[in-house]
């Protein structure tokens, strides 16, 4: 099997028979498939159980650890049905979707940062629902720009085509200058997405290191050099996934979460990678970069504990406040 787990979900005989079971059925296939993919595939399979136990090995016993890889593995597949669901379904479907499954409080968070008139580099991660962030937001009449780089042709057609249908700018990875169409959409004053565990794609600092979850690692320079560049706002966010059927988006401004405790960093990058790691010491079953986690970096040499952090928040029920479509 010399496929990748994203190109064998997005292979065009699973894609059109995922098409035609409805969602319920089709995310049992997706489980199955991805079930069937990692019998194949020991040695990243390994990757992740290995980047597991490195992380939580000093910190939880083996009954632990075997319940978070579980979880682990249970949540990348959750991730794909996200991704399939968020390509293939109607728009109004998935707009009816978020309305009776997002809870959002604390959209104010962007409409502030939007005021200030110098755009929006929203960090966010591959956790959760990231899948439908954009696409939350662009329907709630927020001005969203998404860097894309698919692992397949026909998904990448696929998401241009669901972009023109929601007015969501895209910024392709593989034939435009990056980092000058993201500065130019924030001097335009949009929210333009990045994600900080994008681990392949760093810059890495050649001065600035910090501890990530057990390993030394050189902090990425992209969101500084961006939010140096651009002057921009920037805002972190996380779709938390409570169950493929209810989730929970946490939006927090840079100086919220710099302010929530001791943090030793010394850029905006490294204080949102700390903020975020804090999310992932609760919730590791929502992350799904740790095969190439597996690859990065090196051990740390002082013993790491998880730094003390506030949950996620509460689900709330009160309706969130948000723009006119």
């Amino acid at each position: 099997m010399g496929k990748t787990l994203s190109s064998f979900l997005q292979w065009q005989p699973n894609v059109s028979l995922i098409k035609k079971m409805g969602w319920p059925l089709a995310f049992k296939y997706i489980s199955l498939l991805g079930s069937l993919y990692y019998c194949f595939r020991a040695e990243e399979k390994r990757k992740i159980i290995d980047a597991i136990h490195q992380a939580f090995g000093d910190l939880k016993g083996s009954h632990e650890i075997h319940a978070i890889t579980r979880a682990v593995f249970k949540g990348i597949l959750h991730h794909y049905c996200e991704k399939l669901f968020n390509a293939y379904e109607s728009v109004p479907n998935i707009r009816a979707f978020f309305d009776r499954s997002i809870q959002a409080p604390s959209l104010r968070t962007i409409d502030d940062a939007l005021e200030q008139n110098r755009g929006i580099l929203f960090v966010t991660g591959h956790f959760g629902g990231i899948e439908y962030i954009p696409i939350f937001l662009c329907s709630h009449g927020y001005p969203v720009s998404v860097i894309i780089k698919c692992a397949t042709d026909q998904l990448k057609e696929r998401l241009h085509a669901r972009a023109r249908e929601l007015s969501i700018r895209v910024i392709d990875a593989d034939e435009e200058n990056i980092l000058g169409s993201v500065i130019r959409d924030l001097k335009e004053n949009r929210i333009v997405f990045i994600e900080c565990d994008e681990i392949e794609e760093w810059k890495p600092s050649k001065t600035e290191a910090i501890s990530f979850l057990g390993k030394r690692i050189a902090v990425d320079k992209t969101i500084n050099l961006i939010q140096r560049r651009s002057g921009a706002q920037v805002v972190f966010g996380l779709m938390h996934r409570v169950s493929l059927e209810k989730y929970s988006f946490v939006i927090q401004g840079h100086q919220e979460i710099l302010g929530k405790g001791p943090l030793s960093v010394s850029s905006v990058g490294a204080g949102l990678l700390k903020a975020f790691e804090h999310y992932l010491w609760q919730y590791p079953d929502r992350w799904y970069q740790w095969k190439k986690f597996s690859e990065f970096g090196v051990a740390s040499k002082t013993a790491l504990r998880p730094a003390r952090s506030a949950s996620l928040p509460a689900l709330r029920t009160a309706p969130s406040s948000s723009r006119a479509v």
